[in-house]
This record gives C-alpha cells, structure tokens and sequence, in this order.
C-alpha cells in the first residue's frame, strides 16, 4: 500500500511538472509571437521608395506636383492631366544597407553588418480617354527592406532575421476640372508580407524542490494579406511654369495570417515543437504630401515637398495565436507622426538633358525610448543626384543615385527583472545606419 502510495505520489508530482513544463512553454509561445517584431513597419530601416518615378534624383521632391511620365499615376492621380496620350513605364530600384550595431557590453557580438541588398521593379500606364480625362494603372512597393542578423549576435533573442515588403496596386483615374484645377483618385490594393526569425533563451522559475531549468526557443513566422484603401488627389496650376499639388493615401487595416513553426526546450527536454497559426492585425499609416513644381528660368526648375505621415495610427496592435483556448496578445505602440521635408532642382543641360539633384529629410517616428533592435529607426537625411534623357520624342530614360544617412540610433536597456519579457528585450548600444540606391525608369508614349 506505501509502495502504491508512493508511487500514485510520484505520478502525481510527474504529471505536475509536465503539465507546468507545457504551460510555461505556452507562455514562451506567446512571447516569441509577440515579439516587437510583429509590430515593425515595413520600412524597418527607414528605405520607403519613390518607385517607378523620373524624380528619383530630386530625393522625391514634388512629386505630386511634376507630372512626368506614367509614374504619375501613383506619384499624384491629379497629375495625369499633365500626361500626353497613352505612356507606359517601368523601373527599378537596387538598394544596398549597411546596419552596424555597437553593443554597450563590449564583450558582445554586435552582429556585423546587418544590412541588404534589395531590388524592386515598378509599373505603369497612363491612358487618356480624352486630353481632360485620364486612366491609369500601377503596381509598385512603396516599402520594403530586410535585415539579419545571424543567430550568435547579442539580440539573437530579439531577431535573427526579418523581411518585409508591401506590394500596392492602383487603378486610377483623373479630370481636368477647369484650365487650372484638376482631381483624381484611386484604390489601393495592397499585399503586405512579413517574415522572421528569433531565438530567445533564458532561466525559467520552476516550482520547488525542481531546480530552475534554462529555456530555449526557436521562432519562424510567415504572415501575409491583402487589403484596400484609397487614394486621392488635386493639382494646381497658376500657370504652365508654376503648379501645387495634394495627395493623400487613406490607412490601409491588414489583417495578417500565418504560421509560426515554434521550437521549445526546458533542460534540454523538448516540450513543443509544432506550428502555430497566428493573426496580427496592420495598419499602413495614412499620409498627406503637398508638392511644388516652379520654374524660375528657362533652364532652372525648383521642387519641393511637405509630406507628414500618420504614424500614430498605430496605438494598438493585437496578436491572436491559436493555442490550447486561444491566445490575444495586445502590443501597445508608442509611435509619433513623422514630418517629411524635401527640396529639388531641374537643369536643363540642353533640349535632351535635364540634371537633378535633392535633399530629403525624415523625421524618426519612435523615441530613444521605445526603440528596439528589429526597428532602429532614426532622422534620414537624403542626397540625391540624377538625369533625365529624351532619348527620342517617344522615350525618355531617368537614372537617379542616392545616398541615405539614415542617423545613429540609440537602443537602451529595456530589462525590468521579468526572465520572460527580458527574453526578448533588445540589447543596448548604438547604430550606425546608411543605404546607397539606384533607380532606372523608361516611360514610352505612343
């Protein structure tokens, strides 16, 4: 009977702590799924992209204003009543990043360089049912990066690695009101894809006389949607030399769904090993840019842009993963609106050639405070230089070149004495961030 006693003691305490094994190793689950990762805009290291644009070369400057080409369909729909006949174009966009990471603690792996290289292609058309009113189609991605890390650096608990993109279609129209005003509107289409990866480990309290055991977990997500907004616009025109235009993208709300295969260990005992669907909903910040387009001589051309950027949208996200009973994580963002700044100048080289050249300025849309390793973001600073070439009367070329500080973000410590939140909080230290960019276009009017 003690024998019996015993040993229905023994399972008892056995099943205990598996039971306590298998719910902690929910709740590393939930952790690695809402990792601040998720939350990351797509521009993680600040690359948004003026795609499929002859304006490359003035750091984006008045493009809702200039009117050149098929690209105008995306730049500003309004801006299409500027286009003559039926256009075409394609672009593309080869970037490279180069993310370097100081840790605090020079003892640690900072990472090397974390940065990419990225090449993104563009479309569009302009189609003119008559010279007052236009149709146009695009398919650009307005935002896209990747990092990685590797897996023996200092944050490998936060993120290894991590892509994201945001591919956008747009059906457009346009019509001149009038000989100075014209409108135009759109929908968006958008398809956002994210993908990462993090391996968190750390000390795990189990109940007494059980020693603590060292948890170890491996995370790789895959999450995609598509969603809709729109976009509108207006243009402008005091005089064929002089013109203003508005453009506002609406907040897209994605909803993205996936799978997130999910390793864990406690002691070197495996105790998951599955893959989890997960839910996180998305908002792509609405924004507003007014641009200028001026020409102040016959071979002189100044361009301008005021953009601001809604990223305060972002007060919530919340994450649903479908373990035993359901699981919703909400993440709390603590994102500001973003000013964008830019100026531009036109040369007029000859009848052919036209230099460019520009200067952008993005303001960070998080605080030192609230900044982590898969998200460091800072102020940009954009120069740019670049050329546009009428190579015959139906084609013209654009080739810009950029070079993008994107500053020296600082990540501190965000440790509070919790072994789970801190397995994924972000090393402390300093970034040293920049890009270099291409762009090539060819628009063919026929």
């Amino acid at each position: 009977m003690l024998s019996h006693k015993l040993t229905a003691k023994s399972s008892a305490q056995t099943t205990s702590i598996q039971e306590h094994k298998f719910k902690k190793a929910s709740m590393i689950t939930a952790l690695v799924i809402g990792s601040p990762l998720l939350t990351s805009q797509a521009h993680a290291v600040g690359l948004q992209l003026m795609p499929g644009s002859s304006n490359f070369g003035t750091a984006g400057a008045g493009h809702a204003a200039e009117g050149n080409g098929a690209g105008s369909t995306w730049a500003n729909p309004a801006s299409m009543t500027l286009v003559e006949g039926n256009q075409i174009g394609f672009g593309v966009i080869a970037a490279e990043t180069d993310l370097e990471f100081s840790p605090e603690d020079s003892t640690l792996d900072g990472g090397g360089d974390a940065g990419s290289s990225i090449y993104i292609p563009s479309f569009a058309y302009v189609h003119s049912i008559s010279d007052d009113f236009k149709l146009g189609f695009s398919v650009v991605v307005p935002f896209g990066n990747e990092i990685d890390y590797g897996s023996s650096w200092a944050g490998s608990n936060a993120v290894t690695s991590a892509s994201m993109e945001t591919i956008q279609a747009q059906p457009t129209f346009a019509y001149r009101v009038n000989d100075n005003l014209s409108l135009g509107g759109g929908i968006n289409i958008n398809y956002t894809r994210t993908q990462q990866e993090l391996s968190p480990s750390f000390v795990v309290d189990m109940p007494r006389p059980i020693p603590d055991l060292e948890a170890d977990a491996n995370l790789a997500l895959d999450a995609d949607g598509i969603e809709y907004g729109w976009t509108a616009g207006a243009l402008w025109e005091f005089n064929p030399q002089h013109r203003v235009g508005i453009v506002y993208r609406s907040k897209i709300e994605s909803d993205l769904k996936g799978d997130a295969d999910v390793a864990a260990d406690l002691g070197g005992t495996p105790v998951m090993d599955d893959s989890v669907t997960a839910r996180l909903n998305w908002e792509n910040p609405g924004s507003v840019v007014i641009s200028g387009y001026h020409e102040v001589t016959n071979k002189v051309a100044i361009l301008w842009d005021l953009g601001r950027t809604f990223y305060s949208d972002f007060e919530t996200t919340n994450i649903n993963a479908e373990l035993a009973g359901g699981l919703d994580i909400p993440i709390e963002r603590n994102w500001q609106d973003a000013n964008r700044y830019a100026i531009g100048a036109h040369y007029k080289l000859s009848q052919k050639l036209v230099l460019q050249a520009g200067f952008a300025y993005d303001e960070s849309p998080v605080e030192t405070a609230d900044r982590t390793a898969d998200l460091p973001l800072d102020d940009i600073k954009r120069y740019t230089v670049g050329a546009m070439y009428q190579a015959t009367d139906d084609i013209g070329l654009a080739l810009g070149l950029e070079y993008a500080d994107l500053g020296n973000a600082k990540v501190l410590d965000h440790t509070s004495g919790d072994p789970l939140g801190d397995a994924l909080a972000s090393p402390a230290g300093d970034y040293d961030n920049s890009a270099i960019a291409g762009s090539f276009s060819v628009n063919y009017k026929f």
